[in-house]
């Protein structure tokens, strides 16, 4: 068997009805799905797109040029939006912040779309745990 190697630039795949049917064929099929049929049996592949999402856009930088909004109770800081532009045309993330005296307790960072909407389930909850002035650990949920 050979190995041919190649470099695609753009990969476009038409949506067709029905699975595929060969070992290694992948199909976008008309569910907005992305199957491969590989070992004699069809995975579909949305899953774990769908599960990885709000992990990848909650926790990676942002990419695009942006406009960062600082929100401040006295000296305290409360929120960071994120825009598009320094105009604060569309939303793209915020992060809202909550104490416990002197201390954050809680972040909320919420993500939003391209027009400014949030995402369901793009929202993820960071709870700081200490014991008097250590930080002990964190808990992520996203929902």
């Amino acid at each position: 068997m050979s190995t041919r190697n190649e470099r695609v630039e753009d990969l476009f795949l038409v949506p067709l009805a029905g699975d595929p049917t060969e070992e290694g064929q992948l199909r976008a099929t008309t569910g907005d799905d992305l199957k491969v049929y590989l070992g004699g049996t069809v995975h579909s592949l949305l899953p774990v797109a769908v599960a990885h999402r709000p992990l990848d856009q909650l926790v990676h930088n942002i990419a695009e040029t942006s406009y960062d909004e600082y929100v401040y109770t006295g000296n305290r800081v409360d929120a960071v939006i994120t825009w598009t532009n320094s105009g604060k045309t569309v939303k793209i993330r915020e992060e809202l912040f909550a104490y416990t005296g002197s201390k954050v307790d809680t972040i909320t960072t919420k993500q939003y779309d391209d027009v400014g909407t949030l995402i369901t389930g793009e929202t993820m909850v960071e709870t700081y745990n200490f014991t008097a002035a250590k930080l002990d650990d964190v808990d992520r949920v996203v929902s």
